[in-house]
């Protein structure tokens, strides 16, 4: 029992001279230390920042605005010669937690930054080692613009990159460098919508012509692929059935009410998904969706289908009594069309003019028909009587000789 209280006792003092060496070294080290000077032990020697991604998930896609909102982590390491110490004189501290407004940092920031902040990564804390590594991983939700080609949705890809750089530094002062992962994709989470089909990270060097200094930067490119099957059931095949509807109201009766209805309600129909269409895409005029000009071709198709339902309704509403055909009309609907369609009025036989029509034209021509009845006689009101009565006599004989004719074949 006395050797356990001997332990704890010697723990506590133990721990006491930890938080203590702890505090000596925080004391030791921010001694002097300036967060505006670079830690190099030159000035003319530049700091070599190792800079990497880990991306965590893809937020949104907007392709309205071009723009792509994702969850990731910056991962910044450099070497600090200010921050140096021995873990033996310290009782084993390897590693310390710094405010990241307490010691030098870069200033990377997303070039191409859509967000109204410009720079949204989270203030963390700085990790440093004893060897005078820094590391200081800030997570962040990066809004970057981006080209969106929607010429093939939804099957389309897209390539977006996330362009960092020094926003003050340039290449002899800060140099950039990609760390061994680049883009880490490990704890990725799956997007319902895209997918990641390939990655790459770029160093670039760029010369400006107000500078003759180099400035570096570090591109990370990715290209996303979308998932169709979404679209594909709630809008291309819906779109394909009212296509489809619109032939069928073709095979409709002229005089049916149904055919304008079933057609007008078509063509608001595609309308609608033309709607949906055009907001998702951006306002350009640079690609136009293939999937919105099916669209419009097939609106066109109704509305030509609906205008000349309205004439072909109108000319079945013609009679010979409202309206005459003129000769042209006449030309085209009874010889041109139907030789054309391969069609024959009932009681007409298809002959070759080759007087008025061209070689290969026909005309119709009437097969002869049977002499007409001759009127019947007209008779006034007796004759008509008396002629009544003489088949009503000749009926009731006619019935007569049939009775006696069956009473005698009985009684034999």
């Amino acid at each position: 029992m006395l050797l356990l209280y001997i332990s704890l006792i010697l723990l506590y003092f133990d721990d006491a001279f930890c938080a203590i060496k702890e505090r000596e070294l925080y004391e030791l080290l921010l001694n002097d230390y300036q967060p505006l000077e670079r830690p190099v032990e030159r000035s003319d020697e530049p700091v070599v920042v190792h800079m990497g991604l880990t991306l965590q998930q893809i937020l949104d896609v907007n392709e309205k605005e071009q723009q792509v909102e994702l969850n990731a982590w910056l991962k910044l390491s450099w070497h600090d010669y200010n921050l140096r110490w021995d873990p033996e004189d310290f009782n084993g501290i390897c590693d310390l937690r710094f405010p990241n407004d307490l010691l030098w940092t870069p200033d990377i920031l997303l070039y191409n930054s859509a967000a109204e902040e410009f720079d949204k990564k989270f203030a963390s804390n700085i990790v440093v080692y004893s060897d005078g590594t820094v590391n200081w991983i800030p997570p962040g939700v990066f809004k970057l613009s981006c080209v969106i080609n929607i010429v093939w949705f939804p099957w389309d890809q897209q390539h977006c990159t996330l362009k960092f750089g020094s926003w003050t530094y340039d290449g002899y002062k800060l140099e950039l460098q990609i760390d061994e992962i680049g883009l880490d994709t490990s704890t990725y989470m799956d997007n319902g919508e895209w997918i990641i089909e390939n990655t790459s990270v770029h160093r670039n060097i760029q010369h400006y012509e107000c500078c003759p200094e180099p400035y570096y930067d570090i591109e990370f490119h990715i290209i996303l692929r979308r998932r169709p099957l979404y679209y594909v059931f709630n809008l291309i095949v819906p779109c394909i059935l009212i296509t489809i509807l619109t032939l069928i109201g073709f095979a409709e009766p002229p005089d049916a009410g149904e055919k304008m209805s079933l057609q007008i309600t078509v063509m608001l129909s595609i309308c609608i998904f033309q709607n949906y269409v055009m907001d998702l895409s951006p306002p350009t005029s640079d690609s136009i969706c293939l999937l919105g000009t099916f669209f419009m071709i097939c609106m066109c198709t109704v509305a030509f289908s609906v205008t000349f339902s309205v004439i072909i309704l109108n000319f079945h509403q013609r009679s010979p009594k409202t309206h005459e055909m003129s000769d042209w009309m006449r030309l085209i609907f009874l010889h041109w069309l139907p030789w054309i369609l391969m069609m024959r009025r009932p009681g007409f036989v298809l002959q070759k003019k080759a007087t008025l029509y061209p070689s290969t034209t026909y005309q119709f021509h009437k097969k002869p028909q049977l002499p007409p009845r001759q009127p019947l006689k007209q008779l006034n009101l007796p004759d008509a009587i008396s002629d009544v009565r003489l088949a009503q006599l000749l009926l009731l004989e006619n019935t007569l000789n049939y009775l006696v004719v069956k009473v005698e074949k009985f009684a034999l």
